[in-house]
């Protein structure tokens, strides 16, 4: 039998103060909300879940290739809202404007990992920020939050890089280990 870990393909975004405050008012909200750690914010482009280990140095391969072919960007966080509705929510997140880059890679790797055995995702790609995962009824505090920061901007991110993160869950969330990093081409022009 052969060993597999769980890992998944994203980039880090860096220290955004506005949404650490955001991310605190969730924490505030109590134990209906699970909040992502503010250090570990990211953008999933393709989650692996188990991947055998002799897949790995495939998988760095093809996402040094895909990361190559597409260019740095800028991203600005804006908005909050929840999927699937701010109604019933399962997932507090922040909004991505720019993310073609993203959009376009995230493509270029489902098309990529299908070759090796990786099933395609059943839903599009929607490039967001998750922040929190709702547990239980949350408070009415949260429609609040969503409404007063439906369009608020946090910030912008360059991105030039995107890795390959291994993730092992545990009782006060996941723990990360880099596994690989893949430069982005320069920084596109494209006005994305």
């Amino acid at each position: 039998m052969s060993e597999s870990i769980r890992c998944f393909i994203a980039i880090k975004i860096p220290r955004l103060d506005p949404l650490r405050r955001v991310l605190k008012e969730l924490a505030a909200m109590g134990r209906a909300l699970k909040t992502v750690d503010p250090d570990n914010l990211h953008v999933t482009l393709k989650f692996l879940g188990n991947t055998d280990l002799k897949l790995v140095p495939d998988v760095r391969a093809l996402l040094e290739r895909a990361a190559r072919a597409r260019g740095s960007c800028v991203l600005t966080v804006t908005g909050l809202g929840a999927f699937p509705h701010a109604q019933r929510p399962n997932v507090v997140w922040a909004g991505l404007e720019g993310a073609q880059t993203l959009a376009a890679l995230a493509a270029d790797l489902e098309t990529g990992l299908e070759r090796h055995g990786f099933a395609r995702e059943s839903r599009p790609f929607v490039p967001h920020l998750t922040l929190a995962r709702v547990k239980a009824r949350p408070p009415e505090s949260l429609q609040d939050l969503l409404s007063r920061h439906a369009k608020t901007r946090f910030g912008t991110a360059t991105i030039d890089h995107v890795e390959l993160i291994r993730s092992e869950p545990g009782p006060d969330g996941s723990r990360y280990t880099l596994l690989a990093t893949s430069p982005l081409g320069p920084l596109s022009s494209s006005g994305d």
